[in-house]
């Protein structure tokens, strides 16, 4: 495998995972419910499995969601390569900010899809209505997909570009 693809995957898992944790972290530390006990919880309950799974299937649909707009940002990112530095960490700052508002606004139906399919119950009858205010979720997934823009986009560029190499 090339050094490219080896660097671009480590990017994605590793601004992916932080990307989770910062935005878990940002729910404890304003004192609000935190995504991955909402989800364990849900999805254990309706889904009748163990309480005491909770956690474990909070955190795991939590960091596959991360890891899926980490990649998903990844691959936003792999198509500007060509571009240059300029060019392209501009237009991935504003794909990151577009991904940031889009999965902000789909986040409340995604959960409901995600917490029917996971409890076995196939697709809801009824979703959670989209989510167009400005508040502690926009700026949380805005934060996800900017901690994605400085690692994958910014940082790879510094990291590939050659020491006095033209930007």
């Amino acid at each position: 495998m090339s050094r490219l693809i080896v660097r671009h995957i480590t990017a994605w898992l590793v601004a992916g995972l932080a990307g989770g944790l910062v935005f878990w972290l940002v729910q404890v530390l304003t004192g609000g419910p935190t995504i991955t006990a909402f989800m364990g919880d849900q999805i254990v309950s309706t889904g009748g499995y163990p309480k005491s799974l909770s956690g474990l299937v909070g955190w795991a649909v939590h960091l596959a969601v991360s890891l899926s707009y980490g990649f998903l940002f990844a691959v936003v990112v792999a198509a500007l390569g060509r571009a240059s530095f300029a060019v392209g960490t501009f237009v991935a700052l504003l794909a990151a900010l577009l991904l940031g508002w889009a999965t902000a606004v789909i986040a409340p139906p995604a959960i409901s899809v995600t917490i029917s399919v996971l409890t076995g119950r196939g697709w809801p009858v009824e979703l959670f209505p989209l989510n167009f205010e400005l508040g502690l979720p926009l700026w949380n997934h805005l934060l996800f997909f900017l901690l994605n823009w400085v690692v994958q986009a910014l940082g790879l560029r510094l990291l590939m570009s050659k020491p006095g190499q033209a930007r």
